[in-house]
């Protein structure tokens, strides 16, 4: 890993500048855009984005980004699909320690990630702007933009 990738020494635009070249050495757009839970509905095989997407998605991007180096379980930068010529991406938060090993992350270098099949998105118009209900099936590690931090489920032992 190079230098620039080290979590406590890396700004959200150097994480991001080095995705971008990760992305580009695999052949892959560098047009990044950053979603969250709100922003994505995911329907059996179809991952539909609701447009527009907010403009301030970037500036929340780098928060969670900040709030992942400051809770110091790990950082990840994901792209999961495609949308019109842009990759869609987001922050990667473990839980915990113990979540974050299992996810093969640390807290020393931020996890760069890409899925092997990218599936192009779809948009949809997003009639609820207030973003209230989470999305159907929604991967539970894209965070929120009302907490910054993804879901993870509850378990209770029976």
């Amino acid at each position: 890993m190079e230098a620039g990738t080290l979590i406590a020494e890396s700004s959200f635009g150097q994480a991001t500048d080095y995705f971008r070249t990760f992305l580009s050495s695999q052949g892959l757009s560098d047009d990044l855009m950053w979603l969250f839970r709100e922003d994505v509905i995911f329907q059996g095989n179809r991952i539909l984005i609701k447009v527009p997407v907010p403009p301030e998605n970037d500036e929340v991007a780098a928060k969670c980004y900040e709030l992942g180096r400051e809770r110091n379980f790990g950082v990840g930068l994901h792209a999961f699909c495609s949308f019109q010529s842009r990759l869609c991406c987001y922050i990667v938060l473990p839980e915990d320690d113990l979540d974050g090993q299992y996810m093969l992350m640390s807290d020393v270098a931020v996890k760069y990630s890409v899925v092997s099949n990218l599936r192009e998105a779809e948009s949809i118009v997003d009639h609820n702007k207030r973003g209230d209900s989470p999305a159907d099936g929604f991967n539970s590690h894209i965070p929120s933009k009302r907490t910054l931090l993804p879901h993870y489920p509850i378990i209770v032992a029976g």
